[in-house]
C-alpha cells in the first residue's frame, strides 16, 4: 500500500506528520473505557499482527471533551498509525487529526486556517465557516476549498467556537450506528455514481480507492478480480477515483474513465486495464491523445465523450469524492473498504481475499 509520506497529497501527507509533533514530548499510557476501545479498533484498519497502544494528548481541547493518542504498531509499515481520538460531551466521536490554531499567526479563525495550510501543508486554501449553526457537540463546520486546475476540492472538519482547535475529517455520533455504517452513509452519493461490478444485491459491497498513476495501485488493481470469479453473485466491486495532487495526469484518467463509464460502463473496466498495463509508458504529454485513441478504437461518440471531459459536473463529482474519501478516514492508495470497515489488502491481496471469505460465512 503506498502511504502518505509516498503517495497520498501533501494535504493528507502533513496532517500525519503535524500528529507525530503532537507527541514531541514524551507521552504515558492510559487506560481506555472498554466500550469507548472496541469503538476505536472498530475504526482503525483490520490488519494482522496489529498491537494497538494508548497515550496521553498532550493538547489542550475545549471544555469536556476529551482525547488520547492512539498508536498502532505492526510488521506491516502500511498497517503503522499515530491518530488522535476525540470524544465530546454529547457522544461524538473522532479518529483523525486535529490541527492545533491556538499559537497559529492570523487576526481570526480564518487567517489562522489558511496560516497553517500554508505553513504545513503547502497549499493555498479558502476556509468556509458556518457560524449560523452549532453542531450536536457544540462546534463549527468547515469546508477548506481547495483550488485546483479542475476545480474546488471540499475538505470537510468542524472547528471549536474559540477557534482552538481544527477536526479535519468527521465526527460521528455512537448513537448514530457503527463507524462502519456511517462511513457507507457518508460516501453513498460517490459510490451511487462510481463504476461498480459484481453482485446486484450483494452481502459485501468492496470499495477501493484508487489511483490511476499510483504504482501500487497498478500493483494492486488485479486483486478483486478472483474475489470476484469465486464470490461476483455476493460481492460487488466499486472502483472509487482518488486522483491525487502530484500525479500530474491522474485526474484525467479519472475524468476519461467517466467519460468512456457513461457510454458503456462494461468498456470502462478494459480502460482501466489498459491504463494500469501501459502505466510506465504514459505521461501528461500524452495522456489525452492515448485516451481519446482509446475512445476511438472502441467506437464511442467522440462528441459525447468530448463534452464528458469537459463537464464541470462530472469535475465537481470527482473532486468531492476525494475530499469525501479524505473525510472518512481514507489516507492512502489503494486502500480498501468492506461495508465500511477499512482493511488491508495484504502484499499481495489474500488478506483482503480471507477477510471476505470470512465475513461472507458470517452472513
Amino acid at each position: 500500500m503506498s502511504r502518505p509520506l509516498g503517495i497520498v497529497p501533501t494535504r493528507v501527507k502533513r496532517t500525519v506528520l503535524l500528529c507525530l509533533t503532537l507527541a514531541a514530548t514524551p507521552l504515558f499510557a492510559v487506560d481506555v473505557d472498554p466500550k469507548l476501545e472496541k469503538i476505536i479498533r472498530e475504526a482503525l484498519p483490520v490488519c494482522a499482527d496489529t498491537t494497538v497502544k494508548f497515550e496521553e494528548l498532550p493538547v489542550k481541547l475545549p471544555p469536556r471533551f476529551s482525547g488520547l493518542v492512539v498508536r498502532t504498531e505492526s510488521k506491516r509499515h502500511a498497517c503503522e498509525e499515530q491518530l488522535v481520538s476525540i470524544t465530546s460531551p454529547t457522544g461524538g466521536f473522532f479518529l483523525g487529526q486535529p490541527w492545533p490554531l491556538a499559537n497559529e499567526e492570523g487576526a481570526n479563525v480564518e487567517e489562522k486556517l489558511r496560516s497553517f495550510t500554508y505553513r504545513n501543508l503547502q497549499e493555498s486554501i479558502t476556509p468556509v465557516i458556518d457560524r449560523t449553526m452549532k453542531t450536536d457537540d457544540g462546534l463549527y463546520r468547515v469546508t477548506l476549498l481547495s483550488t485546483t486546475e479542475n476545480g474546488k476540492m471540499p475538505m470537510e472538519g468542524t472547528l471549536d467556537p474559540d477557534g482552538r482547535v481544527f477536526f479535519f475529517g468527521t465526527f460521528r455520533h455512537l448513537g448514530g450506528g457503527s463507524v462502519a455504517d456511517q462511513r457507507v452513509k457518508a460516501l453513498e452519493p460517490i459510490v451511487a455514481q462510481s463504476p461498480s461490478k459484481g453482485a446486484t444485491n450483494p452481502a459485501i459491497t468492496v470499495l477501493e480507492f484508487s489511483d490511476f498513476e499510483c504504482p501500487s495501485c497498478r500493483r494492486a488493481s488485479g486483486y478483486m478480480d478472483a474475489i470476484l470469479a469465486k464470490h461476483g453473485d455476493k460481492v460487488r466491486y466499486v472502483r472509487y477515483d482518488v486522483p491525487l495532487n502530484g500525479h500530474p495526469w491522474a485526474f484525467a484518467a479519472a475524468l476519461a474513465g467517466r467519460a468512456i463509464h457513461r457510454q458503456n460502463p462494461e468498456l470502462f473496466w478494459t480502460f482501466k486495464k489498459q491504463v494500469y498495463d501501459n502505466q510506465e509508458n504514459l505521461n501528461a504529454f500524452m495522456f489525452w491523445d492515448w485516451a481519446r485513441g482509446f475512445a476511438q478504437d472502441h467506437d464511442l461518440d467522440l462528441k459525447r465523450y468530448d463534452a464528458d471531459l469537459g463537464s464541470q459536473e462530472i469535475k465537481d463529482l470527482l473532486l468531492k469524492g476525494e475530499g469525501l474519501a479524505f473525510a472518512n478516514d481514507v489516507r492512502a492508495t489503494p486502500t480498501y473498504m468492506v461495508n465500511g470497515v477499512l482493511v488491508d489488502a495484504g502484499d499481495d491481496g489474500s488478506a483482503l481475499a480471507s477477510y471476505i471469505e470470512k465475513a461472507l460465512v458470517a452472513k
